[in-house]
């Protein structure tokens, strides 16, 4: 017979491999342990953490309730209870029958340490199953980091993305390693050596910061009032800004501002 998740030949009798049952029973645990963090996050004012005990909370009851994550726990919790009654060989529409636990924790618990979690007809389902469930409550908890486009690759001109601690990024496609300042200073060049490249105030004050040069939109709005800057209607040229930095208007401004 063949595990139904690995398709690796198991003991007659089983559903799962050993491995695959070890794995299953692991992912239950992982998920019973995320029980408190998930409620901890029902509040839509706490900032995501994840397993982090340190979470920052506004002031200003009553908090609204994360609506995702309560969906999450009523799907974790209909399936691990429909996931006991498959191991204590329940029938799921006999409700007088319902073996109830105390808690959606102790149910996970409970499921991970069952005898026949690795041969009941349908363990490969289930398996499948919470293993889904599993990566969803990981993005409830320790969402993605926030990434954006910085610039091309030298090479291949593939454009990269980095967070915001970043600092060394990977091209996908050459799999080139490159800093990230100097993936942003080389975007600015080319914005600045071409006469067509143009923006607005605030798209041009933040690929100057991001590379290193920082100019505010404020500053830009300045000079354009003092006619240091002409304003047209597909907005600043970014060699125009370029010039005026490096001519020393940006520490002119400085100097009068202090």
């Amino acid at each position: 017979m063949n595990c139904q998740n690995c398709k690796t030949i198991t003991e007659e009798g089983c559903s799962l491999c050993e491995a695959c049952e070890l794995r299953f029973a692991g992912t239950l645990l992982r998920l019973a342990r995320d029980i408190t963090p998930l409620h901890d996050s029902l509040d839509a004012t706490l900032h995501p953490g994840g397993h982090s005990p340190v979470r920052i909370q506004t002031a200003t009851p009553p908090t609204p309730i994360r609506l995702d994550v309560l969906d999450l726990i009523d799907m974790l919790d209909a399936t691990a209870r429909e996931l006991w009654r498959c191991l204590d060989g329940i029938d799921a529409l006999d409700w007088r029958k319902d073996p109830r636990m105390e808690d959606l924790e102790a149910t996970l618990i409970a499921c991970a340490g069952h005898t026949k979690l690795a041969t009941f007809p349908d363990a490969g389902l289930y398996m499948h199953v919470v293993n889904n469930l599993a990566r969803k409550v990981d993005l409830a908890l320790d969402p993605p980091e926030q990434r954006r486009e910085i610039g091309t690759c030298e090479l291949c001109e593939t454009m990269l993305t980095a967070g915001t601690n970043d600092q060394w990024v990977t091209c996908p496609v050459c799999n080139t390693e490159q800093r990230v300042r100097t993936v942003k200073l080389r975007r600015l060049e080319k914005l600045c050596w071409d006469d067509s490249k143009r923006g607005s105030a605030a798209d041009i004050a933040k690929v100057f910061t991001d590379a290193g040069i920082t100019v505010r939109r404020n500053t830009l709005n300045v000079w354009v009032s003092r006619g240091k800057l002409r304003n047209s209607p597909q907005g600043l040229a970014y060699c125009d800004v370029y010039r005026l930095v490096i001519g020393g208007e940006l520490d002119k401004e400085l100097t009068v501002t202090a």
